[in-house]
């Protein structure tokens, strides 16, 4: 592999990162699912939800985004320090994570949540796109507020009873 084509990797893997976390704050599902192969490896073992890891079709992890991010306020997904390792048409890339969610609540209830940690995604080429395939979000710090405020999210997007 040429140096220059190192660099051009490189950056389209820093791009599919920027848009990974773009696309779920813009909540344009659209951008988010172009971003993904069509099954991943979704790891969130290490996370809030503390399911175990599975593969799921791309469609499916996109309505999980929605359906757990639409009842949000705001949320603010910021990846930085990238390290990125290539090898062929292969990717892997480790990035620090720090996601904020907001949903407004009553007086006194705290109304947000901070987890930092990694996001260890594996891309592939495909054509001339590099797309996930593999995507672990691993909690490294103590939540900052409260991890309720998922609860009170959801809520806000069930239909009524």
């Amino acid at each position: 592999m040429s140096a220059l084509q190192d660099l051009v990797d490189r950056a389209a893997v820093a791009d599919v990162v920027a848009g990974l976390a773009h696309a779920q704050d813009d909540r344009d599902w659209t951008a988010l699912r172009r971003l993904f192969a069509d099954a991943v490896h979704l790891d969130l073992s290490a996370h809030y939800h503390g399911s175990p890891p599975t593969t799921v079709p791309a469609a499916e992890l996109v309505e999980l985004a929605r359906t757990t991010l639409e009842g949000f306020d705001s949320t603010h997904h910021a990846a930085t320090g990238l390290v990125i390792q290539l090898s062929g048409d292969e990717a892997e890339c480790r990035a620090h994570m720090v996601a904020y969610h907001h949903v407004p609540a009553d007086p006194g209830v705290t109304d947000h949540c901070t987890m930092r940690g990694l996001w260890r995604l594996r891309l592939r080429r495909s054509g001339e796109r590099w797309l996930i395939h593999h995507w672990a979000v691993v909690r490294t710090a103590p939540w900052e507020g409260s991890v309720g405020v998922y609860e009170l999210a959801a809520a806000r997007t069930r239909p009524p009873s």
